[in-house]
């Protein structure tokens, strides 16, 4: 599969996308401020993947700079579709501002976060 790159404008910035399968692994990379006007496009391309018959995915976070509650809300719906599906939906590499915004909204119990790629895709493959 090609990789799949996408570049949306949302009310804080920009926020570059980008798609590649790895193992039967769907990695996204997401690069810039997520917020209202663009992380509903993050649910889509997942959906869109989905019908394609992926079912484990692991969102890169490590160049975000900006996240919002309807960033946190696609995070839930992503996860909750996949949980149906007997998939995994997992966030790597939460730092800074996002992993503030994170940490207050206690989602540590909601959603599984890795310390980096690696160990998501490990934990992936087992």
């Amino acid at each position: 599969m090609e990789n799949i790159h996408k570049e949306i404008l949302g009310l804080m910035g920009k926020i570059d996308i980008n798609c590649r399968e790895e193992q039967g692994i769907i990695a996204i990379e997401l690069a810039g401020q997520l917020d209202v006007y663009n992380s509903g496009d993050l649910a889509k391309i997942v959906d869109a993947f989905i019908a394609r018959g992926f079912n484990k995915y692991i969102l890169d976070l490590a160049k975000v700079t900006y996240l919002d509650s309807s960033t946190i809300s696609a995070f839930i719906t992503c996860h909750q579709k996949l949980n149906k599906l007997e998939g995994r939906f997992l966030l790597a590499n939460l730092v800074g501002a996002p992993l503030e915004v994170f940490n207050m909204a206690k989602l540590h119990d909601v959603l599984e976060v890795k310390e980096d790629m690696d160990e998501a895709f490990d934990d992936l493959l087992e």
